[in-house]
C-alpha cells in the first residue's frame, strides 16, 4: 500500500538555502564584465558620421556668413540656432540642445535599432520639427550605417535654438550634406510647423509668410492640411505609398511637432526613447503618429525629453567639450557568466534536493511503501 505524508521544513535549512541564493546572486554580480556591445563598430561608425555631419553644417555656416555664438555654442558645433526668429515657434532649453550634439546620440539610435532587430534595407518613418536638428543628424547616421531606409517628413518651425535660422534652416543642412556625398537621404515631405501645422501665432508678424516660402523651395510634397486629424493621416499615407510593399518596421519622432507628437495629454506623458510597449492610446484623432504606429504595433523612438534620454543612457548633460567618439555607457553593456549563473542554480537545487530528500521539505510530498 502507498501513501504520502508532507515533510516540514525546519528553520535552520530554509536559512541555509536563503544564504546559499544570496551568496551566490551576489558572486554573480561581483563576477559580472563590461564589454563594448556586439554593435560597437556600428557604434562608433555612426558617431563618425554624425561628426562628420556636424563639420559639414559648421563649414557651410561659416561659408554663408552666419557666425557663430560662442556663449550659446562653446563646442561651436555650428547646429546650435537663435533664441527668436521668424521660425521659433515656442521655448527651448538651451542645455538640452547643446546636449543633443553629443556625437554619441547616433551610437544610441544604433542601439536602439538592433534592439528591435533592424537590419539591411528595413524602412523606418522619421517625423521631426526643426527643434532638435542634432538628433536628426543622429537618426540618419545611425540608418545609413545600418543601411536602413528612412522616409523623412520634416516640419520647419523650431524652438528656441534648434534649426531656426530662416536662411540656413535643416532643408540646406540636408542639401549641402547630399552635395557634400555625407548622407543621401532627401526629403519626403514637408510642413510648416507650429500651431496647427500652419505656423500660427508665431514671434513674428512675417514668420508664416517665411515659413510657406521655405516650404515651397524645398521640392518636397508640401502638406498644408490644417485639420490635425487629417494632416496625420496625410503623412500615414504618404508614408505608406513610399514605402510601397515593405511594411515600416519603426517610427521616430524628433521634437514636439503635432502631427507627430499627438495633440492630447497622454501625448505630454509619452515615455522617451524606445517603446515596444507603450501606454493605453487615447480615443482621439488627434492622439498623434506616435500613438497611431503603436497601436498596429510598431516600435516608437520617442525624442523629445533630452536630459532624460541621456542620463539614462549615460551621457552626460550640456558637455564641454563634447566627448570623444567611444566614450560613455551607450558603446557598453554588462555581461553576467552564463557558467556562474548554472553553478548557483545548480548548487542551490542540489540542497533543496538533499533536504527534501531527508524528509525535510515543504511542501515536498514524502513517498512511504507500507504493507
Amino acid at each position: 500500500m502507498n501513501s504520502w505524508i508532507k515533510g516540514k521544513l525546519s528553520s535552520i535549512h530554509l536559512f541555509w538555502a536563503v544564504i546559499i541564493l544570496v551568496v551566490g546572486l551576489l558572486f554573480i554580480e561581483q563576477t559580472k564584465s563590461i564589454q563594448p556591445t556586439p554593435y560597437y563598430n556600428e557604434q562608433i561608425k555612426a558617431a563618425q558620421l554624425m561628426e562628420k555631419c556636424l563639420e559639414v553644417i559648421k563649414e557651410e555656416r561659416l561659408k554663408r556668413d552666419i557666425s557663430l555664438d560662442l556663449e550659446l555654442d562653446p563646442n561651436q558645433t555650428g547646429i546650435i540656432g537663435r533664441e527668436y526668429t521668424q521660425l521659433t515657434t515656442t521655448l527651448g532649453n538651451l542645455e538640452a540642445k547643446r546636449t543633443s550634439t553629443n556625437p554619441a546620440f547616433a551610437a544610441l539610435l544604433v542601439k536602439y535599432f538592433k534592439k528591435i532587430n533592424l537590419r539591411k534595407g528595413d524602412v523606418i518613418a522619421i517625423g521631426a520639427s526643426g527643434s532638435f536638428p542634432a538628433l536628426i543628424l543622429a537618426t540618419l547616421s545611425a540608418a545609413k550605417i545600418l543601411e536602413l531606409e528612412p522616409l523623412f517628413i520634416y516640419s520647419i518651425g523650431s524652438s528656441e535654438y534648434g534649426a531656426n535660422i530662416p536662411e540656413f534652416t535643416f532643408v540646406q543642412m540636408l542639401e549641402v550634406l547630399n552635395k557634400k556625398n555625407v548622407l543621401p537621404y532627401k526629403l519626403l515631405a514637408i510642413s510648416m510647423g507650429g500651431y496647427l501645422d500652419q505656423a500660427q501665432g508665431m514671434f513674428y508678424p512675417d514668420s508664416q509668410k517665411i515659413i510657406h516660402q521655405i516650404a515651397q523651395v524645398s521640392g518636397a510634397t508640401f502638406i498644408k492640411v490644417d485639420n490635425m486629424a487629417e494632416n496625420i493621416q496625410q503623412r500615414m499615407q504618404l508614408y505608406r505609398e513610399a514605402a510601397g510593399e515593405r511594411p515600416i518596421k519603426a517610427f521616430v519622432n524628433i521634437g514636439g511637432a503635432t502631427a507627430n507628437y499627438g495633440n492630447t495629454p497622454a501625448s505630454i506623458t509619452y515615455p522617451n526613447g524606445l517603446i515596444t510597449n507603450g501606454p493605453k492610446a487615447p480615443d482621439h484623432s488627434e492622439r498623434g503618429l506616435i500613438f497611431e504606429y503603436q497601436i498596429i504595433g510598431i516600435p516608437v523612438i520617442h525624442l523629445l525629453n533630452i536630459k532624460d534620454l541621456a542620463i539614462k543612457n549615460g551621457l552626460p548633460i550640456d558637455p564641454i567639450p563634447l566627448p570623444e567618439i567611444g566614450e560613455g555607457r551607450v558603446y557598453l553593456q554588462i555581461v553576467y557568466s552564463r557558467l556562474i549563473i548554472i553553478l548557483v542554480i545548480g548548487i542551490e537545487f542540489l540542497y533543496l534536493f538533499w533536504a527534501l530528500k531527508n524528509g525535510l521539505g515543504y511542501p515536498f510530498m514524502k513517498k512511504l511503501r507500507q504493507g
